[in-house]
This record gives C-alpha cells, structure tokens and sequence, in this order.
C-alpha cells in the first residue's frame, strides 16, 4: 500500500510544513504531493509569523527524492535557487491504486473542468490556491480534493468557515482531511 501526503499553500511557514511532514509520517507516507506557493507568502496574505523560505527549502529538499511539486501563483524560477528539484510545472499526472490523479496548483486548471484534463470515474483531482478544503466526488464520479491551507487557511469544505490548518493523506482506499492538530475533519472512499 503506498500512501501520499497532499500538501498545499505553505507560503513560507517552516513550522507548518514541519509539522505536516511529521503527521504526515505518522499516517506512513511514502511521497508527497506538493501543490504550490511554497516560499513567498504573496501580496494578499501577511507575513506567517514563522517566515523562512530558506528553512522551506532545507525541508523540501530533505524529502525531495519523495516529492512531486507543483508550481503555484506565487512561485517563481528563481525559487529553484533554494528547492533542488523542479518546482515550475503548473500541472503533473501519476497513478494511484490504478486510477490517474491530475495535480496543479488551481490557479490554471479548475475542479469544474476535471473531466476535461482526461479524467474518469474513480480518477483524481487535486488543486489547492483557494486555501479552502474541498473533499467530494463531482458528477462524473471524479474525486476532487483541495486540502485546503497549512499557513493561511481560509475555511473547511466552504460552508463552514472554520480557520484550521489541513492537509491530506491518499491511501489505497481513501482520502482523508487532517488539521495539522491531527483531527481527521473528513474522509472519502476511493473505488
């Protein structure tokens, strides 16, 4: 069984990516999945009160023999000055328990056209930006995952505007939202 971390939105936060990557650990993941704006906080959100982007880079590279990542809004080329591996692709596709998974950041490519990225029933969707957690199958049996925000969260599944910092853990057999004080906020069976 082969378990993924799905990690988005750290925007420069070392604690909060320290302590995903340890829960993630605790939930045995094998790779993770890391769905942009690593670094820079951008011009909309605060400095996180643990600002390092040159700690985020250390980190990142520690696991980058484990990690695939994406390039988000606020992620740029020369960011790859401090991440030793590619970062600057806006999209990637790999396979998990048989099923394709289309990873961006979600400023590009949008939930709503999942089905259009050549994706099909079981399939899965993960994007991040929005800072808001989504955890669903659309109609066309696609499951779409945001984990929403370790740093500047913005809400949990929409309605409820709860702040709590998430990420998200792929099994073989399910999706799960977890809040980086290690509460499972929601889990989805995969088919």
């Amino acid at each position: 069984m082969t378990t993924y971390a799905v990690i988005s939105d750290i925007h420069g936060d070392a604690v909060a990516l320290q302590q995903a990557i340890a829960l993630a650990q605790k939930y045995h993941a094998d790779f993770y999945l890391i769905l942009g704006d690593l670094l820079n906080h951008g011009p909309r959100n605060g400095v996180p009160t643990n600002y390092d982007p040159i700690q985020i880079g250390t980190i990142l590279n520690e696991i980058a023999t484990k990690a695939i990542i994406v390039k988000g809004n606020c992620d740029s080329e020369v960011d790859e000055m401090v991440v030793n591996l590619p970062i600057n692709a806006t999209y990637n596709t790999l396979i998990i328990n048989n099923h394709k998974c289309f990873m961006t950041h979600g400023h590009k490519f949008k939930p709503e056209n999942a089905k259009s990225y050549g994706l099909n029933s079981g399939d899965l969707f993960l994007s991040g930006h929005t800072h808001v957690t989504k955890l669903y199958k659309d109609e066309n049996g696609i499951v779409i995952f945001n984990p929403g925000s370790i740093t500047f969260p913005k809400g949990i599944n929409e309605a409820n505007t709860n702040k709590v910092k998430t990420f998200g853990i792929i099994s073989d057999s399910e999706v799960k939202l977890i809040s980086l004080d290690d509460n499972v906020i929601q889990e989805l069976k995969l088919s």
